[in-house]
């Protein structure tokens, strides 16, 4: 009887003939796929044995690109605060001005989604969140939306004083506001006896923007009061 004959290995078949990506590349690959597979399973139940599995990779090689899984999930935030940088230069600096209200829509939209400021949140408490500012290429990653916002408030504004500092101070007042909203918004909404739903996040954007408007280049219309 005829001896049968092996099958020919392939690339596919044989992962020590695997075509080697680029260094780039094959981190952007993980990156892409630890932001989806964070988004679906959180910072807590992420295992980069099942990752590398889904990506055709050993363990070791995602290792070798990020350390730990913590420096992944660092790297992840830091490309999505790269990303909302870039959506707010270029949205502030076009012909047609963002509000502020449209500007907190944005920031709040880009962080709640994907669970980003989840991910934040576990970095914060890992003490691993100035990784963060690291890997986005910066050492004050917002430093540019600050600059951007003072320019508006002066052109906005041009016979009245304006101050970098309280600039400063507004942006970090909208951040913390925001960030606190997205991690606790739903808690606090409940305990005042408030509605909890879309409507009620999109109020309180509206308004939170009004208050800053008015804090940065003075007094406009006022929003409507809200219906209970």
């Amino acid at each position: 009887m005829p001896k049968r004959k092996a099958p020919k290995k392939t690339a596919e078949s044989n992962p020590s003939r695997r075509r080697r990506l680029p260094a780039d590349e094959a981190r952007g690959r993980i990156l892409a796929a630890a932001e989806h597979k964070l988004a679906e399973v959180g910072p807590e139940q992420l295992r980069l044995t099942d990752l590398a599995a889904e990506l055709g990779i050993t363990h070791q090689a995602i290792l070798h690109h990020f350390g730990s899984r913590e420096e992944l999930v660092s790297a992840v935030l830091a490309q999505a605060i790269a990303r909302i940088n870039l959506r707010l230069a270029e949205a502030m600096t076009g012909r047609t001005a963002l509000t502020t209200n449209a500007v907190l829509d944005m920031v709040a939209e880009h962080y709640g989604a994907e669970g980003r400021v989840r991910l934040l949140a576990w970095l914060v408490l890992s003490e691993r969140a100035l990784d963060v500012y690291a890997k986005s290429r910066t050492v004050r990653p917002l430093q540019p939306l600050v600059e951007l916002v003072h320019a508006r408030r002066q052109k906005a504004a041009p016979g009245r004083a304006t101050d970098l500092a309280e600039t400063m101070f507004l942006c970090e007042l909208g951040a913390f506001a925001l960030l606190g909203e997205a991690l606790f918004g739903k808690l606090v909404r409940v305990a005042f006896g408030d509605a909890d739903d879309a409507k009620a996040v999109r109020d309180f954007r509206r308004r939170f923007a009004q208050l800053l408007t008015d804090a940065a280049i003075g007094p406009t219309s006022r929003a409507p009061a809200r219906s209970r």
